[in-house]
């Protein structure tokens, strides 16, 4: 699921545990800052040995993504001058990615999530809490 602000610029995307198609499906397009796709393969597929080369990238943004391992959590997504467009509701299993905007986060029921974002990171300088 993809959520977009009223300018139609990409906030969110959800990767719902029991949604995930056959093969390898990518919700970001190349051009994204941050990517993030899904796997369903068959045993004994193999994914190429490969490196990833360093590049110079011009990242504008924090983005980061949330998976859910236990419990669940809720997530409200908000657009760049703070207005609130949705909340979703991550389950065990679940992927967040939030790409731009603002977002909050509440704890339904006991969680264990791992947080997943760009560095280097400096708190005083990437972050506005609202």
């Amino acid at each position: 699921m993809k959520i977009f602000d009223s300018n139609k610029n990409l906030l969110a995307l959800v990767v719902k545990k029991d949604e995930i198609k056959e093969g390898v499906n990518f919700a970001t397009s190349n051009d994204e800052e941050f990517q993030i796709g899904s796997f369903k393969l068959e045993k004994g597929t193999t994914i190429e040995n490969h490196i990833h080369l360093n590049q110079n990238r011009n990242v504008t943004k924090t983005s980061e993504a949330l998976v859910v391992f236990e419990g669940e959590l809720e997530v409200s997504i908000y657009d760049s001058e703070k207005n609130f467009i949705k909340k979703i509701i991550a389950n065990e299993g679940d992927t967040i990615c939030l790409l731009s905007g603002g977002h909050g986060i509440k704890i339904n029921k006991d969680c264990k999530f791992v947080e997943i974002k760009q560095g280097p990171y400096v708190e005083e300088e990437d972050k506005i809490r609202f």
